[in-house]
């Protein structure tokens, strides 16, 4: 998880300070940042405009003395424009001569690449394998240990794929693409708000026949989240169920729509399927190319999970596919560790003397402290850098 002190600290640092928005190039300032208590340990901020244009941003840009920070964002309530929430924060060095700093010290080691996975064409052809069986039963177990710890009371999760809908309610999802949320199957109350799917699109003496098979397992609220591939092709869903209703969340039961109810919980999965994505197309990656035995990397983010490494010249790439499988070793305290995570995106150089470089979404590692050991040292320099 994101340090949330040291998020609130950047934010303060920065408050007086004017960011920029890179698309609209429109100029805002950061207000009241504040610490959240909730699944994704958030940090929430009043975003005012200092022109008279208005748009919502996902990320804003300022230049420090010697960095530049990247701050992405996201809105955190549909119904309040100017309240977002901070997701990554990503820090670069302005100057890379022999004077370096800290963060240019950092080699990656053995940077490579696989094949690109297409893994919803391997579940149409071949369903559930034992490969995603495998997967299925660890994530099942994950998260409902992870949303027990964290105030939801989980009766159990299911995680399934839509090329095997047989309901009329999970038909019409694999449709629409939306998210599904029964807060209490006793009052047949549903959460419709913010683009969730809603049960006047079925039938009504269905919907009565799904409530009451609910109510005889003595399950309370259900929600469904849809899981996407890389290509943002729909694969399945998380089925989450409990035997009180809102999932036995206090928050969601008070103010589902406040700072601490249904948005931090879909922020939550919505990092979770990418992960779980992740460990299906990993499970079946191979033909490994090696990048670069050294590579320096250009920037880390603050949560330790998202690395730039810069690529040699004479490559095509550009043909490199997005979502394909890397590796890379870093050495942490004299202990190479190593890095797995999916190719993001191909950067081209800020200017004519610096080469493109990958972005890379770490998510897992060899070791079991290594993320845990990397956001810690990400956390240090970016502390550091708008000290």
């Amino acid at each position: 998880m994101t340090d949330q002190r040291t998020v609130l600290g950047i934010l303060s640092k920065l408050s007086n300070v004017s960011l920029q928005d890179p698309k609209s190039k429109h100029k805002y300032q950061i207000q009241n940042p504040n610490t959240v208590n909730d699944i994704i340990k958030s940090v929430h901020f009043e975003l005012k405009t200092l022109e008279d244009k208005w748009n919502k941003p996902s990320s804003l840009l300022c230049v420090l003395k010697d960095n530049r920070v990247e701050i992405r964002i996201k809105q955190v309530n549909p119904y309040r424009d100017d309240l977002f929430m901070v997701m990554e924060i990503l820090i670069e060095p302005l100057e890379r001569s022999a004077k370096r700093t800290s963060l240019e010290d950092i080699n990656a080691y053995q940077f490579q690449i696989a094949a690109k996975i297409d893994i919803s064409t391997i579940i149409s052809l071949y369903g559930k394998t034992s490969i995603i069986n495998q997967a299925l039963n660890q994530w099942q177990f994950h998260l409902e240990q992870v949303l027990g710890n964290f105030g939801y009371f989980i009766k159990k999760v299911n995680i399934g794929f839509y090329y095997a809908a047989d309901t009329p309610l999970m038909e019409a999802l694999s449709v629409s693409s939306a998210p599904f949320f029964l807060r209490d199957s006793n009052k047949g109350m549903f959460f419709t708000d913010q683009g969730f799917f809603s049960p006047k699109k079925l039938n009504e003496i269905y919907v009565r026949s799904y409530l009451d098979n609910l109510l005889v397992n003595n399950i309370k609220s259900v929600l469904i989240y849809p899981v996407f591939s890389n290509e943002k092709v729909l694969l399945g869903y998380f089925e989450i169920q409990s035997n009180l209703p809102d999932l036995g969340n206090q928050a969601l039961q008070q103010d589902i729509t406040g700072p601490g109810g249904i948005n931090p919980l879909l922020a939550f999965l919505e990092r979770k399927s990418e992960e779980y994505v992740f460990h299906l197309e990993f499970s079946y990656a191979k033909d490994w190319d090696l990048i670069a035995e050294t590579a320096m990397v250009r920037d880390l983010s603050q949560d330790g999970r998202g690395i730039g490494i810069y690529l040699s010249d004479g490559r095509d790439w550009e043909s490199k596919p997005l979502g394909a499988p890397v590796s890379f070793q870093l050495l942490i305290n004299g202990i190479y560790f190593t890095f797995f995570g999916s190719l993001r995106s191909i950067k081209p150089g800020s200017h004519e003397k610096e080469s493109k470089s990958a972005g890379v979404h770490i998510f897992q590692c060899d070791r079991p402290e290594g993320l845990a050991l990397l956001e810690a040292y990400a956390t240090q320099l970016i502390g550091a850098g708008v000290a």
